[in-house]
């Protein structure tokens, strides 16, 4: 289908600075990552949905982006849009009227945040979709059309509110959302996964699939990265000594929280406060000056991310 630039099921292990010849939609089925949008920071969590358009600069500030999985794809516009647009069109493909199109564009144009949590047709959509293109029956171009129509108008209702999602949860998995809502001013506590289904009052077996289902991480991944995300914040926006943020966030001893740090980071907490604190003026310069991707880049960034280590 000539409209898509590229699509997958990969871990993305790096995002540099770039612009994209198009529009991308990326689902967050597993990790945690801090990623950047016009220069505006943006924590990426499991179970999110995050998109671009073409004249935005997004990417990672951090040198290696932590154990992740995500369901990306990446489509043309009816041109490239190298610089804002309130109104855009999309390929005439898709079918949408002007009107409908107006009413998409302006959403997405007018969003001062580019990652939401998924909607339940969100979190099944995009993994039907990246299928369906690798898919080779004869109607694949037809129901891929289908399947972004339906992507797009999700991603509108998500970003305007008007996805309710309180009533898709059993009572189990409302306790499990409180835990998980909880955990990030309660990572330094001694969780263990007894405790965590004690705290929800359920059994360990069933916490474990909950949160598989709501975050894509077992509890002690999902803590994992809560309490690496705090250390990050605390590095970049405190003075607070290295030792005493292994404490806050839950580490027994400062050694065991840097060897930690630096497996899921690349870097040690130390080089981090020191590297890692933001964008400087000329980094944001540079940021504001990169120009678009070509989309053989793109084709071979995605090749390299899903091969030979592809999620199964």
């Amino acid at each position: 289908m000539k409209e898509i630039i590229s699509y997958g099921r990969f871990q993305c292990s790096e995002l540099a600075p770039h612009k994209n010849r198009g529009m991308e939609i990326t689902y967050i089925e597993k990790g945690m990552m801090e990623w950047m949008v016009e220069g505006e920071p943006e924590n990426i969590e499991s179970g999110s949905i995050y998109f671009t358009l073409p004249w935005q600069v997004h990417g990672s500030v951090n040198p290696r982006e932590p154990e992740n999985t995500i369901w990306h794809v990446l489509f043309h516009l009816e041109k490239d849009y190298p610089e804002p647009q309130a109104d855009f069109r999309f390929p005439k493909s898709f079918g949408f009227s002007d009107d409908e199109m107006k009413i998409l564009s302006r959403v997405f144009a007018g969003s001062t945040h580019h990652c939401f949590p998924a909607s339940a047709a969100m979190r099944t959509l995009m993994p039907t979709l990246i299928s369906e293109l690798q898919s080779t029956h004869e109607l694949r171009k037809a129901h891929t059309v289908t399947l972004l129509r339906a992507i797009l108008v999700e991603l509108k209702r998500i970003i305007t509110g008007e996805v309710l999602g309180s009533g898709r949860y059993t009572f189990s998995e409302q306790k499990v959302q409180g835990l998980i809502a909880g955990l990030p001013t309660r990572c330094d506590e001694p969780w263990t996964l007894a405790g965590m289904a004690e705290e929800c009052g359920i059994q360990r077996t069933q916490l474990n699939k909950i949160f598989q289902k709501l975050t894509g991480s077992t509890p002690m991944e999902y803590l994992f990265r809560i309490r690496i995300e705090r250390a990050k914040t605390l590095l970049r926006e405190t003075d607070v000594k290295i030792i005493d943020i292994a404490m806050e966030c839950g580490y027994a001893t400062s050694q065991y929280f840097a060897n930690t740090f630096k497996q899921a980071t690349g870097a040690t907490p130390s080089q981090y406060r020191k590297n890692f604190t933001g964008l400087s003026a000329a980094e944001s310069k540079d940021w504001k000056n990169i120009q678009f991707r070509t989309e053989e880049e793109e084709r071979l960034r995605v090749q390299a991310f899903s091969s030979p280590g592809e999620p199964d």
